[in-house]
C-alpha cells in the first residue's frame, strides 16, 4: 500500500472546511429548486413551474445564475465547520490508533 504520511491536523481541518463548502457549492442549486417547487402555490388553473427544468430556467433568466445560491450563508456557516471537525478527528483518530508510524493501517482500523 505504501507508507503513512502523517498530515498536519490543521491541514485535515482546512481541507474538512473547504470539501464541506464545495459540497455545498454543488448541491445548494438543486436545494433551492426543490424548495421552489415544493412550495409553488397549488391552484387548480395556475402553475408557477410545470417541473424542475422550468423552474430551473424561470429562475435563472428572472434572478440570474446567483439565484440558485440564494439563502446559503447559513447553510455554509454549518455545513463547512461540521466538515472541518469531521475530517480532523478523523486524521487525529487514525494518529491515535497508529502504533508504528511506518506501519500503515489495515482495514478494519479504518474503519
Amino acid at each position: 500500500m505504501g507508507e503513512n504520511i502523517r498530515v498536519s491536523p490543521l491541514k485535515n481541518f482546512v481541507a474538512g472546511g473547504f470539501g464541506g463548502a464545495c459540497l455545498l457549492l454543488a448541491g445548494h442549486p438543486l436545494d433551492t429548486i426543490k424548495v421552489r417547487l415544493q412550495t409553488q402555490p397549488k391552484a387548480a388553473q395556475y402553475v408557477l413551474y410545470t417541473g424542475t427544468y422550468d423552474c430551473l430556467r424561470k429562475t435563472v433568466s428572472k434572478e440570474g445564475i446567483l439565484g440558485l445560491y440564494k439563502g446559503m450563508g447559513a447553510p455554509l456557516a454549518g455545513v463547512a465547520p461540521m466538515m472541518a471537525i469531521s475530517f480532523f478527528g478523523f486524521g487525529l483518530g487514525k494518529q491515535l490508533q497508529q502504533t508504528d508510524p511506518g506501519k500503515p493501517l489495515t482495514l478494519v482500523v479504518l474503519i
